[in-house]
């Protein structure tokens, strides 16, 4: 039987191991939860007076996990359309068939939109092009979105009936002996995105409520919103937003990252918002693209020929985006996979941190792809914050050696930083990366290839260092580590707890860990065994 205290009453909670950090060697067995706080943290004998005792048996709790980068709103839109990721693709011919029969349940010349397409899990290895997707579908309009977003394939239909509101091919769609063959990558997808069609706001708010309470149910209690007008354009985006938070926000932290340059962010915004709830702080640049759309900016090109990616911001006017950014208060989140694209940002940075940093922003780089040889001392000497990936290792780290030759070792490293004092938060980039963190921790750990390989072993993490990225780094990336990333006297109550305790679990178990019980700011957002005695119902989360 569920128990029904008030929020302000002083529970105690017991357990077999309750881990204050990451690093934590001797775990407490008891904590008093007060006012959505942690009041004491110790061992059961030392207890102070409670209202209430709750044991939790043999679970071992730790803080509460952050995913520092992933885009809630498209993984919540794909699941609205047609998505690749199901158990009957196992290649193109499959996709184009789910394709065709999707299509059989919409209306007569409805779009038919397709999500999550990882060519690199299919024998073909390829895309499909728009002679492609007209021999299944020639009377309808058809879009295809690749996983990572960067990348959109287009039928003659769907070119058709975008040709009134686009140059498709001034955008730079691209072109072979055929002509234009559908494909839009970077830039020219985006312009796509924005002018396809879309789920009812209702629909997408509906499906963001659902996701994140699936996500509060892996032990995760904040999320960042990796870039609000990536998916169809930020206004759009920001209204569901908006509606969400007037519905009384989502069981989780939010963090937002804005896709705007410091100008427009000013008059969209009231400035930047450290709410605890609600954070906005962060603009987020495109530098360059990414390896698998062969768009990176690579000093030398890629090892298969393709040249290197452009940067899709001028040095000049990037060091002018960050600097806007710094006057105004804002973080900045930069997307660099490329060396030539991390050089550029780690200069920015560094050139914005001697002319004075006293609010201690904490800019960001999103993904660090393939850091320079050198890149490490530069993330240093710009004082960046890296947001890693570490399930890309399995779902494209076969490909990289293809792409990048013997630069591979170094793609998306983690162990390097750690030991070099460079900052770490972990996230999954989904739905680019794996949504469970638990994929991402046990990634960390592994290293592993989609092919059962080992993808550059000796930047392999342990579990704790993995856990502390998790929970200490996604909190101080957001500049919130004062509050809440630990479990100690003053910091938020935001925990899960687990059965299997982590730090004793196989890989493969890591992988799948589940919350039995997850807590943010003393509630209760996901409890299995109906063991929290706080209730949910009317609790207001902005």
């Amino acid at each position: 039987m569920r128990l029904q205290v008030a929020c302000s009453e002083r529970v105690l909670v017991t357990a077999a191991r309750i881990c204050r950090s990451a690093f934590d060697a001797t775990p407490a067995t008891a904590m008093l939860v007060a006012d959505g706080q942690i009041g004491w943290v110790g061992e059961m004998a030392d207890a102070p007076a409670a209202d209430r005792r709750i044991d939790l048996g043999g679970l071992t709790l730790l803080p509460g996990l952050t995913d520092a980068h992933l885009h809630v709103l498209a993984v919540a839109q794909a699941r609205l359309q047609v998505s690749a990721n199901d158990p009957s693709v196992h290649g193109l011919a499959d996709f184009v068939d789910r394709l065709r029969l999707a299509a059989r349940e919409l209306p007569g010349g409805a779009w038919v939109i397709g999500t999550d397409v990882n060519e690199q899990f299919w024998p073909e290895r390829r895309l499909p092009d728009r002679f492609e997707l007209d021999r299944a579908l020639p009377n309808r309009p058809v879009a295809v979105r690749r996983f990572c977003g960067h990348v959109v394939c287009l039928n003659t239909a769907a070119m058709d009936a975008l040709s009134s509101q686009i140059d498709l091919r001034g955008i730079g769609i691209d072109e072979d002996e055929r002509g234009l063959n559908g494909i839009a990558r970077e830039r020219a997808a985006e312009a796509v995105f924005t002018h396809l069609p879309r789920p009812d706001d209702s629909q997408i708010a509906a499906a963001i409520q659902a996701l994140a309470s699936e996500l509060a149910a892996t032990g995760l209690t904040a999320l960042n919103e990796a870039a609000v007008g990536f998916s169809f354009g930020f206004r759009p985006e920001w209204a569901i937003w908006q509606r969400l938070r007037a519905g009384g926000g989502l069981p989780v932290r939010m963090g937002f990252m804005l896709q705007a340059d410091p100008d427009e962010a000013a008059h969209m915004t009231d400035g930047p918002s450290s709410d605890p709830w609600w954070q906005i702080r962060t603009l987020k640049v495109f530098v360059d693209g990414i390896i698998g759309a062969r768009t990176a900016a690579l000093s030398g090109g890629f090892a298969d020929g393709a040249p290197p990616g452009p940067l899709l911001i001028s040095p000049s006017s990037l060091h002018a985006f960050v600097q806007g950014a710094h006057r105004g208060g804002w973080q900045v989140a930069a997307h660099a996979i490329g060396d030539l694209a991390i050089e550029a940002i780690a200069d920015a940075y560094a050139k914005c941190i001697k002319t004075g940093n006293p609010e201690n922003l904490r800019h960001r780089i999103e993904h660090l792809g393939l850091p320079g040889e050198n890149a490490t001392e530069r993330l240093l000497e710009a004082g960046a914050v890296v947001v890693t990936q570490p399930s890309f290792v399995h779902r494209m780290g076969d490909s990289w050696p293809q792409a990048l030759g013997a630069r591979a070792t170094r793609a998306f490293p983690a162990a390097s930083l750690f030991r070099a004092g460079v900052p770490v938060a972990g996230s999954s980039d989904a739905p680019t990366g794996e949504l469970c963190p638990w994929a991402g921790v046990a990634a960390f750990v592994t290293r592993l290839c989609a092919s059962k390989s080992v993808h550059a072993p000796e930047e392999r993490l342990t579990v704790a260092e993995a856990l502390h990225a998790y929970t200490y780094g996604g909190a101080y990336a957001m500049q919130q580590e004062s509050w809440r990333g630990k479990l100690f006297p003053g910091q938020a109550a935001d925990f899960a707890a687990f059965e299997c305790n982590p730090l004793d679990c196989t890989s493969e178990k890591l992988g799948e860990l589940r919350a039995a019980l997850t807590v943010v700011a003393g509630r209760a957002v996901h409890d299995e065994a109906a063991i929290w005695p706080t209730t949910l119902t009317n609790v207001d989360f902005s």
